[in-house]
């Protein structure tokens, strides 16, 4: 599971070196060894001088891989004029820049897993895992057939409290996934969204409604929270879902998108009706929930081949065209793998 918590904003030379900061420090805090943390601080060096060189520049997102002993992970994300053709990018030599073009195929050698999704004059994500020699352990969500899941959570700018918060949790069959949006944002967002999630934590069997009704109780001291809650049941191939305020889910697939119902309410303060409804899951499917710091405007359609990357490439991907940009973000994707 992968926890994206930490953006680097690089828009001139001067903020390249807060992205190696950023990685040594990342690093740092996984636990990762001297070889895998000068790998890191390689990584974000090359990535955010790419983004200056071929996007007039972009962001570096950062977070922790769960599911590897010691492991982090570096996202850069740009609205540049993409690339054309990622195969001759990563070759050593090839450049649009009036470099050596050693960049993308650096990056390929240094991180232990790459991911890439570009549109021409739409941009390009890079996602990228750094991780010691250990094997990866096994996640508490390998059931069959496994789910990968990853969530990128940032607060609103000029704040450092995070005022959303997610979860995931796995039962005997199943993944559930929850987001959490304290009303408004700074501490007292936090302290709302907080609470929820540590309802949530020990619900991985309880009932849809009752995690509902108990967060409902845990949040009367707080201001309160939009709460949207899914449960994937693989081998039963279904989605259910329950939601109380403005928490954005969808189930996208091959076949196209299904937007799941939310009922209004205040989660802690105006909860009048829960339901829950079910949906179709597929091998192909990938759950997004999101909180309304992303436009919930966006569609599939327009983004080719998106759904077969990363979990965690796609919700970067969406928090880059999507993010409001004045409010809590937070995305989170689950699909198997």
């Amino acid at each position: 599971m992968i926890r994206i918590n930490r953006i680097e904003r690089v828009g001139d030379t001067s903020e390249v070196a807060g992205a190696r900061r950023a990685a040594a420090e990342c690093a740092s805090a996984s636990r990762l060894s001297e070889t895998a943390a000068g790998n890191a601080a390689l990584l974000a060096t090359e990535l955010a001088t790419n983004l200056l060189k071929h996007a007039g520049g972009g962001s570096m997102l950062f977070g922790t891989d769960e599911s590897r002993p010691q492991a982090m992970t570096i996202t850069a994300i740009d609205k540049g004029r993409g690339m054309i053709n990622v195969a001759a990018a990563m070759q050593d030599g090839y450049s649009t820049a009036g470099s050596q073009g050693t960049g993308l195929g650096a990056v390929e050698r240094r991180a232990t897993s790459l991911d890439i999704y570009t549109m021409p004059d739409k941009g390009t994500v890079i996602h990228c895992t750094i991780a010691d020699d250990a094997p990866r352990s096994s996640s508490p969500f390998d059931i069959q057939p496994r789910i990968a899941i990853a969530g990128l959570s940032l607060p609103k700018p000029g704040e450092t409290a995070f005022g959303d918060a997610w979860i995931a949790m796995r039962g005997n069959d199943t993944v559930t996934v929850a987001v959490a949006d304290g009303l408004g944002h700074g501490p007292a967002a936090a302290t709302a969204s907080a609470a929820a999630v540590r309802i949530f934590a020990g619900g991985a069997e309880q009932p849809l409604e009752q995690l509902m009704q108990d967060a409902h109780a845990a949040l009367r001291p707080t201001r309160g929270a939009a709460v949207g809650i899914a449960r994937i049941y693989p081998q039963q191939r279904r989605v259910d879902f329950i939601g109380s305020g403005n928490i954005a889910g969808t189930i996208a697939d091959d076949e196209g998108m299904r937007k799941t119902v939310s009922l209004p309410g205040i989660v802690g303060h105006e909860m009048r009706k829960l339901q829950t409804f079910s949906y179709p899951w597929s091998a192909s499917s990938v759950l997004i929930l999101h909180s309304d710091g992303l436009s919930a405007s966006w569609a599939t359609k327009t983004y080719p081949g998106l759904l077969q990357h990363e979990a965690a490439l796609i919700a970067a991907v969406l928090y880059r065209d999507h993010c409001r940009g004045n409010d809590d973000a937070t995305v989170v994707a689950a699909k198997a793998s």
